[in-house]
């Protein structure tokens, strides 16, 4: 790890970095001041500081004229070992068939309906898919499928309820707390935000 990596910056390096910065490699700048480039590149983001267009016009950061990649006609090639390798039609090792269910970690079960290989698309939320079987239409725009017990383990359509974001987000606010406990949620959230304001500074 570079020596000063972690390490506030100064007013001198700063204003050295500022001088420096529109006309230098983040990889020169990295050695002068000790740090990785990356953690330039983020001081200088966080100053307003850009690269000149006479450095820009150098093209830094592209391959040289000429410069050709080390697999280039190599098709086809293949490293490691044959074993490691997929054979066509294999299945990786964390494949499951449709209609699988799994529970996801904000507690909510999932089930396999396609499969595709992108898990967004190919897993749905049971409880979604319970609501839309037994209404016979999709959940609306701007609508979510609730508990009314709280129970997401419970997803029999007589539990379910679909309504809007903003009716969600009036169910779960603090409004709905006794007066004792909204103050307190209130005063916790300030303090955070000092702690939080403190500890960056």
């Amino acid at each position: 790890m570079p020596r000063n990596d972690g390490k506030p910056w100064s007013d001198t390096d700063e204003r050295l970095l500022h001088q420096l910065y529109p006309n230098d490699s983040n990889a020169t700048l990295g050695k002068i001041f000790g740090r990785r480039p990356r953690n330039v590149q983020q001081k200088a983001l966080a100053l307003g500081l850009r690269k000149s267009e006479a450095y820009m016009a150098t093209g830094p950061g592209q391959f040289p004229p000429g410069n050709q990649p080390w697999c280039k006609g190599l098709t086809g090639l293949k490293l490691g070992s044959e074993d490691t390798h997929f054979k066509k039609g294999q299945k990786s090792h964390n494949w499951v068939p449709l209609g699988s269910e799994r529970l996801a970690k904000d507690g909510y079960r999932q089930r396999k309906v396609t499969d595709t290989g992108y898990p967004p698309r190919d897993w749905r939320m049971v409880h979604h898919l319970v609501w839309e079987e037994h209404n016979g239409r999709p959940v609306p725009e701007g609508h979510i499928v609730a508990f009314r017990d709280g129970d997401k383990a419970n997803v029999t359509p007589e539990n379910l309820m679909c309504i809007t974001t903003a009716e969600n987000m009036r169910r779960n606010s603090i409004h709905r707390l006794p007066p004792e406990l909204s103050d307190l949620c209130r005063l916790r959230g300030s303090l955070t935000r000092k702690i939080n304001r403190r500890a960056r500074s």
